[in-house]
């Protein structure tokens, strides 16, 4: 063999060497950085299903709260102090259950009298139980441990109208001159309803939820069939095989404790992780709320991104490079994930630091100003800037649940003129701003609370614009074989091109005292009605396009 042949093979060999030891080290490196993503990504996860789950631990104690106060302002009403079976008290449990339900869906409240016979009822689903005894309710109650006669309780119960348990809230009437009981009040709610709806302001999915009372019996839980079983008898015992990290990471939640932990289980689930903490209800643990999230979505979800990224490197540097551009990628990601339920705990705190208190200020107005009766003009004109200042957190606060909350759509036909009239006379509109209603009217199908929401917003935006000067908003509707305009003007100043481009944006916001949620909920509203909103200037004017429900009929 020449020098020259010798030298040709000599830089094949050498060629081919480096090919292949650069392989073995893409290889390698792959192998190592997919371990360590994996661990990374899991990692993460944990620490944004810790924080999901506190915040949905704190909205259901909020609610809980907020209920059982409706409850003790009901009790201590003069209407079921003086008698339970009245016209009057059954008026009021009925505006309390309407109350009730704009917190949470509720099933019924029933007054009982000492006996615990039904002396008034408010249901729209249960049959009337007026003139019956509840049967096994008083060993519940008394079961219920360092509890008072005087204290709300919480229990889970069974009826014949839901194939799960019911969340049952009790609250003692007791004769505020003396001190004896006259009954009690009993509120239920469906819990499958009421659980799976918290979860979805975070978009976890119902069958990836797990709520379990103080008695331990499972209200929610991923295997439907183990709904209303004792999580620590033998038949779900026997199911997870007795796994002791299970029950020992039970144990440590119920002790009062947020806890997370990994396990395997033979069923379709397989590895998970599960996150749980207790949900407390005036200081007392009342159930145990966990979010499980399988492994295998996360596992699936890297390994289809690391065998994309070996196909499309070859060498080592591109390989380096592509891993690194991977974990940017999954960083990224969880960044935007971890700002989500920022704003996510944001409007859970909100919820349950101010939405109480905020209810105790107008309450304690509405008394002030009864006793004032306008005599004193200064504590009248005082409690005036209170209601609007409580009138105007309010409306921040839900704008921000409005944002985060997942709902379903509940399309009925109902007529836009009404509820653009119904959206003006909940706004203080000034004097000098004259609101222009359309005199042609258009009924079509949509959510009639969320319409609302967006009808709201978008007025109260446009008397925001215009501010202290004279203007005008003057709204119209035009309707065409396919679709429906409304369209909303005003003569306030002109928005800005720069500002134009960003208006339905996520917490963007040109006011000191704005959310920026306002006008992205109503763009998300309008889409989710499979309609299109847009905004022009000069002059300002809000268009909406909506389906006409002819459209769908042919």
């Amino acid at each position: 063999m020449s020098s020259q042949s010798r030298k040709k093979w000599t830089g094949y060999a050498i060629t081919s060497a480096i090919i292949i030891s650069l392989m073995i080290i893409t290889i390698g490196i792959y192998s190592f950085e997919e371990e360590n993503l994996k661990n990374i990504i899991t990692k993460n996860q944990v620490e944004i299903q810790e924080i999901i789950t506190k915040s949905i631990s704190k909205n259901i104690s909020s609610e809980l709260e907020l209920i059982t106060f409706e409850l003790a302002l009901l009790a201590e009403s003069g209407q079921l102090q003086d008698d339970l079976g009245t016209k009057e008290s059954n008026q009021l449990i009925s505006q309390t259950f309407d109350r009730l339900n704009s917190i949470s869906p509720t099933a019924q409240i029933l007054a009982l009298d000492k006996d615990f016979k039904v002396l008034s009822q408010a249901s729209k689903i249960h049959n009337s139980f007026v003139g019956a005894t509840v049967k096994g309710l008083p060993d519940l109650i008394d079961s219920e441990e360092n509890k008072t006669k005087s204290e709300s309780k919480i229990l889970s119960i069974n009826t014949s109208l839901f194939d799960e348990p019911e969340i049952a809230i009790t609250f003692p009437i007791v004769n505020k001159e003396t001190n004896i009981s006259n009954g009690l009040l009993l509120v239920t709610l469906p819990s499958s309803e009421f659980f799976k709806r918290h979860g979805n302001i975070y978009d976890v999915e119902s069958q990836f939820l797990m709520v379990m009372d103080e008695n331990n019996v499972l209200l929610i839980h991923p295997n439907m069939e183990n709904v209303g079983k004792n999580f620590f008898d033998d038949e779900i015992q026997h199911d997870i095989s007795y796994n002791s990290a299970l029950n020992e990471y039970i144990t440590h939640v119920l002790e009062g404790n947020l806890s997370t932990v990994i396990v395997t289980l033979e069923d379709n689930i397989g590895e998970r992780i599960n996150s749980a903490i207790p949900v407390t209800v005036n200081g007392k643990n009342e159930f145990v709320f966990g979010v499980v999230t399988p492994t295998q979505s996360i596992n699936q979800e890297i390994d289809e991104i690391i065998f994309l990224t070996k196909i499309q490197t070859v060498f080592l540097l591109m390989s380096t490079i592509a891993v690194l551009l991977v974990f940017m990628l999954k960083r990224s990601q969880s960044f935007k994930k971890e700002k989500l339920t920022v704003i996510g705990q944001l409007s859970s705190n909100i919820a349950h630091d101010i939405r109480n208190p905020l209810g105790t200020i107008k309450n304690a107005g509405v008394i002030i100003e009864k006793e004032n009766n306008s005599q004193n003009k200064i504590i009248s004109r005082e409690i005036n800037r209170i209601n609007l200042s409580v009138r105007r957190i309010s409306h921040q606060i839900e704008e921000v649940l409005n944002y985060v909350r997942t709902t379903p759509m509940i399309l009925k036909q109902h007529s836009i003129s009404q509820t653009i009239q119904e959206a003006v006379d909940t706004l203080d509109v000034p004097p000098d701003i004259k609101i222009n209603i359309p005199n042609n009217d258009v009924s079509i199908r949509i959510d009639h609370e969320k319409m609302l929401i967006v009808f709201v917003n978008i007025v109260l935006n446009a008397i925001q614009s215009i501010g202290k000067n004279e203007g005008n908003v003057t709204i119209s509707i035009r309707e065409t074989f396919s679709n429906v305009t409304i369209e909303f003007e005003n003569s306030g100043p002109n928005i800005p091109a720069k500002d134009l481009k960003h208006i339905f944006d996520t917490l963007f916001t040109t006011k000191l005292e704005g959310t920026g949620l306002g006008l992205s909920s109503c763009k998300n509203i309008i889409e989710q009605h499979k309609g299109t909103i847009h905004v022009v200037t000069n002059p300002v004017m809000f268009s909406i396009k909506l389906p006409n429900e002819h459209s769908n009929t042919e």
